[in-house]
């Protein structure tokens, strides 16, 4: 959910899978600019934010890599954006999900995620973005975001990230 990468297709569809991009956060950079969170606020900017992403058929994926995208949405927002996740995936799909897990940290860069093999995934600072303010999201506030899901799993990775499995 944040833009293709020629590594990521070849690693999915090496799996014998079909993959289907949507930028979420190309999409928050178009709408919102410089500030992600701060733009959000104005009502327009935020539909025209939901009427450009996740534009996709009920129940069509069996999966979603939505990497770090949601850590940057604020509420109502990221609150219909998971609404829109649930509704294209598929019951009992998965999504990959990271969530910053350092509380004191107000400005983080936005990445580029590559999987180099099974189990090496590289983190690339997009440097045509800067750094953005990010909200903390902690276990029982993910939780909640994520209500509707049938599961949850958490993992703490070493990079300061929260690794969320969810299941539809």
């Amino acid at each position: 959910m944040s833009g293709a990468s020629q590594a990521n297709i070849t690693f999915v569809t090496g799996l014998g899978h079909r993959i289907s991009s949507d930028d979420i956060v190309g999409t928050m950079q178009e709408c919102f600019e410089e500030g992600f969170l701060e733009n959000q606020q104005a009502a327009s900017n935020a539909q025209r934010f939901l009427d450009q992403t996740l534009k996709f058929p009920d129940e069509f994926f069996d999966g979603a890599l939505v990497w770090d995208a949601l850590q940057f949405l604020t509420s109502p927002l990221v609150d219909q954006t998971i609404a829109q996740l649930l509704r294209v995936m598929r019951p009992g799909g998965a999504m990959l999900v990271f969530f910053n897990s350092d509380e004191k940290v107000t400005q983080i860069p936005v990445y580029n995620y590559r999987i180099q093999d099974p189990k090496t995934l590289v983190q690339i600072p997009r440097t045509n973005i800067p750094r953005q303010r990010t909200q903390f999201f902690n276990n029982r506030a993910i939780e909640k975001l994520f209500q509707n899901a049938a599961s949850l799993k958490f993992f703490l990775t070493r990079d300061h990230l929260r690794e969320l499995i969810v299941r539809r």
